[in-house]
């Protein structure tokens, strides 16, 4: 009832519902943009996460939790050198030395050192909270 009602409001004032992403974006671009900001929004998140389990897991946990923060460095590493290279319509064709900024400032900043704050910060407490222990 609420879904025939809302569908009819949208049809009367003629208003369609807004496109997620700039429908004019050729594949390359639209997976440039994706990303970039799964890098920045998601990424940080889940790197800090897999930060503290590799710092506080033990064995078969430490192990894939490290294998997972390899390939997603890998992921944004590649994925960022590849794009700039491979889609030659793409708006972002800077020279290599622009594209090795990008990952080093993307890469290091959004996907490396939340993971490596949070590996510092779970081992710093880990040792703090084992010698008030003693």
């Amino acid at each position: 009832m609420v879904n025939s009602a809302l569908s009819a409001v949208v049809h009367a004032v003629g208003a369609g519902p807004t496109p997620l992403a700039d429908s004019a974006l050729d594949p390359g671009a639209a997976y440039y943009t994706f990303v970039v900001l799964s890098g920045m929004c998601f990424a940080p998140i889940v790197m800090s996460g897999l930060g503290f389990l590799c710092a506080a897991g033990i064995g078969l946990s430490r192990r894939i939790g490290t294998a997972a923060a390899i390939v997603i460095v890998l992921f944004y590493v590649l994925s960022l050198l590849g794009s700039a290279f491979t889609w030659p319509e793409l708006e972002h064709q800077g020279k290599p030395g622009e594209t090795l900024w990008l990952i080093v400032i993307g890469c290091g900043g959004f996907v490396v050192l939340p993971w490596l704050v949070a590996f510092g910060g779970t081992k710093v407490a880990l040792r703090r909270r084992k010698a008030t222990a003693e």
